[in-house]
């Protein structure tokens, strides 16, 4: 029995295709995670859809797609393709999990919420040709005492830079109106054990480690435990955490030389009021700009997660976050607002007949689709494409990355900012064109 596990591109506006020749770094966990769930004895191949061409001619027995919510009409189409074939095709992610009975349209079965306590099942099934319409676990899974992801099945030559994806806990407390973690994954943090957490960095063979955790701080006791095992193995990584980590100097201190020197936080919005409508408790504005001070005096850059869109912006909130980020010289993410099924927001706005269509490709977060408050549509995207193309000009991608060298660190700091220039421009690239992508 052979078994492909296929991660699907998106389309463009125009219904596009997307594909890139080669793409940056690789932060897809899902798929390697359940090659390793697979049992040995079953050949298991990845497929990366967004930069090499899938078809249903693949030779196989079981397709399993997992992706974004922007990625799920071209999911859906290769599941259409390979079942013409005669092929077996199970689904599961996110919106998946939240719109079962739209993919069953598409595939014989859907995984929701967590697979990690249902796969063995689905591959018994399978094989038995016996599948089951749904499986859905009745309790979290448990972290520990699971094989290592399949990280040999990541085809190297597909990505520029070896930056590989390793969990360490999951789970989030919070629960903000436009996340998906809460419902998808718990609102208790669970931990792996620290050895396999350990073993499973070793076993990507690189020095470039990314973690996907939800908040990598969520636990200080484990944190610190995770950060002194981690110094031996002399690697770089970066991960999400909440700004509380700069209030911890010993923690902190001790993130950095365990290796993190990339730290992503989610800032969201520096209006107050716009934290408080998507119940995002966690946040201190008047606090942002000294944390991120502690982290930058250790060198640790910092990535900030931004969102447009809430209820509560202005255009002069645009020039204010614009002054914010330029000043701080962080590394931003800036996305639009976006509605997904499966999330409070979602609800509220559906409740509000808010939201424009259900064309899933333009759900990128880099396109407006729910009716703003403030705002047309149109205007809101031209407000947002406008601050970017500003945010990433050549002056700031210089003075947020290349200016930021220690001399007594030059040569680790030049590629850590260099690497930082280079998306930057390649941001400003994509704002011009107004194209988004993920890839």
């Amino acid at each position: 029995m052979k078994v492909i596990f296929i991660l699907p591109t998106q389309y463009d506006r125009e219904d596009r295709i997307v594909r890139v020749k080669k793409a940056s770094v690789n932060l897809n966990l899902n798929l390697p995670l359940l090659a390793g769930l697979t049992p040995k004895d079953i050949e298991t191949e990845i497929f990366y859809d967004y930069i090499e061409e899938v078809t249903s001619d693949i030779p196989c027995d079981l397709v399993a797609i997992s992706g974004l919510i922007c990625t799920t009409p071209r999911a859906y189409e290769l599941a259409d393709a390979f079942r013409a074939r005669g092929k077996k095709v199970v689904m599961g992610g996110f919106h998946i999990s939240a719109m079962p009975e739209e993919a069953l349209e598409h595939c014989d079965a859907v995984v929701i919420g967590e697979a990690e306590n249902v796969w063995e099942q689905v591959i018994d099934d399978a094989r038995s040709d016996r599948l089951n319409s749904i499986y859905k676990s009745e309790t979290r899974a448990i972290l520990g005492g699971q094989p290592p992801p399949r990280y040999d099945l990541i085809k190297k030559n597909l990505y520029k830079i070896e930056v590989y994806p390793v969990e360490s806990s999951r789970g989030c407390p919070y629960n903000c109106e436009y996340c998906a973690v809460t419902k998808f994954h718990g609102g208790q943090y669970r931990h792996r054990p620290v050895a396999e957490v350990v073993r499973n960095i070793q076993a990507t063979g690189s020095r470039y480690i990314a973690f996907v955790d939800d908040n990598i701080i969520g636990d200080k006791a484990y944190s610190r435990e995770l950060f002194k095992a981690l110094i031996p193995l002399d690697i770089r990584w970066m991960a999400q955490t909440t700004m509380y980590l700069a209030d911890d100097p010993e923690l902190l201190e001790l993130a950095y030389k365990s290796g993190m020197r990339f730290a992503w936080t989610g800032i969201e919005s520096i209006n107050p009021d716009n934290l408080k409508e998507v119940n995002r408790r966690i946040n201190q504005v008047d606090e942002f700009e000294r944390r991120i001070k502690e982290f930058n005096r250790l060198g640790i850059l910092v990535g900030a997660n931004i969102m447009v869109g809430f209820d509560h912006d202005s255009r002069e909130l645009y020039d204010e976050t614009y002054e914010f980020l330029v000043r701080n010289r962080v590394f931003p993410f800036v996305y639009i607002l976006t509605p997904i099924p499966g999330t409070a927001i979602w609800d509220r706005f559906v409740k509000e007949d808010r939201i424009l269509h259900r064309n899933w490709s333009r759900y990128t977060a880099y396109e407006t689709v729910y009716q703003p408050k403030n705002f047309t549509p149109a205007e809101q995207n031209d407000l947002y494409f406008n601050f970017i193309t500003r945010l990433f000009s050549f002056q700031n991608n210089i003075m947020r990355s290349i200016t930021r060298i220690r001399p007594s660190n030059f040569k680790e700091d030049f590629f850590i900012h260099l690497g930082a220039f280079l998306v930057g421009t390649a941001v400003q690239k994509v704002a011009k064109k107004r194209g988004p992508t993920y890839w």
